[in-house]
């Protein structure tokens, strides 16, 4: 059934008389709880949606370190990091900063990471990445721009499940007075002769 076809169908049952509405009301209750549970599960697959696609904005940010890994590069090596990660309901997309500090018995470099912290609403402030090499920030920019996009829509998200939060509150809440205000107030009026309109 289409969705204006079941628009219609509540609108006209819901002036129908003669009908017991009390079974109409609890599939109502019930469809309505369903709905909001449905949108609560969409609402987490689209941030799984939001992180698969952040991930490949911080690939791109890394294919471009990988490339300047040489002496050639001016600045080499790239100090800067990011990382993507989704734990439980937060979506992370965070910046570090990597110190290279020579081994014992001088083979290789053992990597130091330090967390830089977004001071910033959707995206870290210029400043963050001062000690970055000069190829390193306008590719930062450039993926920070895109970050911020998705914790933008990551927020509006948030915003949703508490809306929807708020929504199974008050349906509870509306369940409830239906069944211990509304039905009996139905059954007195219909003793006392009054239940038709």
């Amino acid at each position: 059934m289409k969705k204006q076809q079941v628009v219609e169908q509540w609108c006209k049952v819901s002036r129908l008389e003669g009908i017991d509405h009390s079974r109409g009301t609890q599939a109502a209750i019930k469809q309505s709880k369903a709905f909001l549970q449905m949108l609560a599960d969409l609402i987490d697959v689209e941030q799984a949606r939001y992180r698969y696609i952040a991930q490949r904005i911080c690939d791109v940010y890394w294919e471009h370190n990988i490339a300047h890994r040489t002496d050639q590069t001016e600045g080499y090596p790239g100090h800067h990091g990011c990382r993507v990660r989704l734990r439980g309901r937060k979506l992370e997309l965070s910046w570090y900063y990597n110190s290279f500090v020579p081994k014992e018995g001088g083979t290789g470099h053992a990597v130091y990471s330090e967390h830089i912290s977004k001071e910033g609403q959707y995206r870290y402030f210029k400043s963050a990445f001062a000690r970055a090499q000069d190829w390193e920030k306008p590719v930062i920019a450039d993926i920070e721009d895109g970050f911020e996009l998705i914790r933008r829509l990551n927020a509006n998200l948030t915003q949703l499940r508490r809306t929807l939060k708020s929504s199974v509150r008050l349906l509870a809440e509306l369940e409830a007075y239906l069944e211990e205000i509304l039905a009996p107030l139905a059954r007195a009026a219909e003793t006392e002769g009054t239940g038709k309109k």
